[in-house]
């Protein structure tokens, strides 16, 4: 399979801006509702649309994401037409996905076995390296886990000095 960066011809190339890799967990903030520390996740987004941040993210992101919403869909946090309209105007807001190879898979498994965490979450931190940002997350057990090893901020210290 050959690698591709959807909606970004290479990453890093636009050089007044500041580059960071997002999780599910982040994302979610902006659609699902009453979540915490949903001012900040707000605040990277807005960074985001007004091209201050540059945001990536593993293609895989659309399915965990959605996976998500159709959790909470059936603990009847928000109706499916809900998570249906979340998932358009995240389609719509443009994140650069990156498509791994079985290469980055074998690099991302390294990871996930030096700091025992799961291979999606390796994957994220893997993604951190290829391109040389910084990785913000609300994943609580992940960000404890990586802070040692990778540039990695939890979404509650955003914003950060941009």
């Amino acid at each position: 399979m050959k690698k591709f960066w959807v909606g970004f011809e290479k990453a890093g190339c636009e050089s007044s801006t500041l580059n960071c890799i997002i999780d599910a967990s982040v994302v979610l903030k902006w659609v699902l509702p009453d979540e915490i520390y949903q001012e900040n996740a707000d605040k990277l987004k807005h960074n985001f649309l007004s091209g201050e941040v540059q945001l990536f993210a593993p293609s895989f992101i659309t399915q965990e994401t959605a996976n998500a919403l159709w959790i909470a869909v059936k603990q009847r946090r928000i109706q499916q037409t809900d998570a249906q309209e979340a998932l358009k105007f995240l389609q719509n807001i443009q994140l650069r996905l990156y498509e791994l190879d079985w290469t980055d898979v074998s690099q991302s498994l390294a990871i996930a076995c030096k700091i025992d965490i799961a291979i999606y979450d390796a994957a994220y931190l893997f993604l951190c390296d290829k391109i040389g940002a910084e990785l913000i997350t609300a994943d609580n057990k992940l960000f404890e886990k990586a802070k040692e090893h990778f540039k990695v901020t939890h979404i509650k210290d955003y914003p950060f000095d941009i």
